[in-house]
């Protein structure tokens, strides 16, 4: 009996093992040569999670978090066929929001910000399908505004 459970164990543990085996491949994710569909990990050394994904058809599609190594969630944001879109936040190691940008099929596109360690706004910008516009601004620790930089488009 106890060498049927062993033998059944080895069975599960092995086909669990198999089936995680995801391949990165000609800008895919694949499992088995098929394009893979379901959550995918990608892991630090030290065993914690690096990244959680989201997979549709083999391409990263809906939201993805990134972690530090320490396990503090250091990035969230989404994906929808391989490209960013939307608006993405990133985190200090404490935690802290310290950036939120937004892109448009895999480009930077509307406003962007980042802030300090205490909060305080240090600069804000704007994209348009990659490019500069409008008015940037940068802050210092204080609130006050130190510098402006206009942007026109081509």
């Amino acid at each position: 009996m106890n060498k049927l459970i062993l033998i059944i164990s080895f069975i599960l543990v092995s086909s669990i093992v198999y089936s995680q085996q995801i391949t990165f491949k000609n800008g895919l994710y694949l499992q088995n040569e098929t394009a893979y569909t379901g959550k995918y990990n990608v892991y630090f050394d030290n065993g914690k999670v690096k990244e959680e994904l989201n997979i549709k058809d083999g391409q990263i599609s809906g939201e993805v978090i990134k972690y530090y190594e320490s396990g503090q969630k250091m990035e969230t944001g989404q994906y929808e066929n391989n490209m960013k879109y939307g608006i993405w936040l990133r985190y200090n190691i404490n935690g802290s929001l310290s950036a939120q940008a937004s892109y448009k099929n895999d480009k930077k596109h509307g406003e962007w910000m980042v802030y300090g360690d205490n909060g305080t706004k240090l600069f804000k910008m704007e994209y348009k399908d990659g490019e500069k516009v409008g008015t940037w601004f940068q802050w210092d620790e204080k609130g006050d505004i130190i510098k402006t930089t206009a942007y026109t488009s081509l």
